[in-house]
């Protein structure tokens, strides 16, 4: 053990030696490559970075997630559009579109002094960042905020790129949203308008009907059973929204999609089955003396007056959707936020010069203690003409790197 300690102390002993009989090869290469990085600290570009914050659109409920609440059941509320993902905004992002976008509107072309496009992406890319944000937990968490960051040698410049890309992700996913906003309500747009047409025409048949034959009094019985085929009636059409909604936007084999198509195939065979009963109890419905004489005339009128009662439903539960839907396409602003703007940098992001010093110093010390050693090694080996100085010389000479002995 002592032995052991011993040699441990000559080597580092041996090393000092070395050390201090070049020394001032050490203080040459450490002060030279010091030095040299101090001046390329000096003279690498400067560059600035300005950075922005944005939030995406609060997601609205799904079809799913409304039904859910409800337990399954009807009606489904169809209020509030659509919102893009947020993963669909990062997307956007990084899209090849906008990079493009950006390298026209700044003549990046002539900034970078070429005209490949490629190489201007690549350059491009390597000046924007972007950065999620994401819920704290555990497992995938939602995206709640995107940093936006871009680097350029002028501070302006970096700002007014930065401000770009938030302007046209804005008007993209405002594009998007809308789009998808219009869309749905057109379809409900549609629903609603045929509804009014229906509800006109079975309006206008039961008052021709009555001015013709006078007013027919119903049963309580027969009013709670056409209440409640209207109730189910406006399910299934609600239903047919949604289904009409989901694959506009899904595949046919959307688990969601098959699920509403399920149900509304329920409600219709539910519908036909309380349509049935209701013809049935019209048959035997107590009407007016005047009116026993006239057969079919009372069934008649127990149609029309369904038919009303059905179609005011109906009316009842697509209005207020409509209405929303419209105030939500004509008011609602569905861009992203902005949490903070891109702002003019006025202290450098780079370089960082102390640590380009700080890098070159322990480089050059590093590189001080390999050749010293190195070249006391061969001093030792060219003195005692060890095996190993020999093999050493032999490489140089078969990489070319000394002469070969005569």
């Amino acid at each position: 053990m002592e032995n052991n300690e011993s040699k441990h102390d000559i080597n580092l002993l041996d090393a000092l030696i070395v050390l201090a009989r070049y020394k001032t090869m050490v203080f040459t290469i450490v002060f030279s490559i010091t030095l040299v990085s101090l001046g390329v600290s000096l003279i690498w570009p400067q560059s600035f970075r300005s950075t922005a914050v944005i939030l995406p659109p609060v997601q609205q409920q799904s079809l799913s997630g409304l039904a859910g609440m409800l337990g399954g059941a009807l009606p489904i509320s169809l209020g509030g559009s659509p919102q893009i993902s947020p993963e669909v905004i990062l997307t956007i992002l990084n899209s090849r579109s906008l990079r493009v976008e950006i390298v026209e509107e700044f003549d990046l072309a002539e900034a970078y002094g070429t005209d490949i496009m490629e190489e201007i992406l690549m350059r491009l890319n390597e000046a924007i960042t972007v950065e999620e944000s994401r819920e704290g937990g555990f497992g995938f968490n939602p995206i709640i905020a995107l940093r936006i960051s871009v680097t350029d040698e002028d501070p302006v410049k970096a700002q007014q790129v930065a401000e770009f890309i938030v302007s046209r992700v804005d008007e993209t996913v405002n594009k998007i949203n809308r789009d998808n906003a219009t869309e749905q309500f057109q379809m409900l747009e549609s629903r609603f308008e045929r509804n009014l047409a229906e509800l006109e025409q079975a309006e206008n048949a039961l008052r021709s009907f009555q001015e013709t034959h006078g007013i027919i009094e119903i049963e309580e019985q027969g009013k709670a059973l056409i209440n409640t085929i209207a109730t189910l009636r406006a399910e299934i059409v609600e239903t047919e929204v949604a289904v009409a909604v989901l694959r506009e936007t899904v595949n046919a084999t959307n688990p969601e999609l098959l699920r509403f198509e399920r149900t509304l195939s329920a409600l219709e065979g539910q519908y036909q089955s309380l349509l049935q009963r209701s013809e049935q109890q019209a048959g035997s419905m107590q009407v007016l003396p005047a009116m026993q004489d006239v057969p079919g005339l009372a069934l008649e009128y127990y149609r029309l007056f369904r038919e009303v009662t059905v179609q005011g439903r109906i009316y009842e539960t697509l209005f207020p959707q409509y209405d929303f839907q419209k105030l939500n396409l004509e008011s609602a602003r569905r861009g992203i936020q902005v949490l903070d703007a891109a702002h003019l940098p006025t202290y450098k992001d780079a370089p960082r010069r102390a640590f380009i010093v700080l890098g070159g110093m322990v480089f050059s010390i590093f590189l001080s203690f390999l050749i010293v050693f190195y070249r006391n090694m061969m001093a030792n080996g060219a003195r005692t003409n060890s095996r190993r100085y020999q093999q050493i010389r032999e490489l140089q000479e078969q990489l070319g790197f000394g002469r070969k002995s005569s």
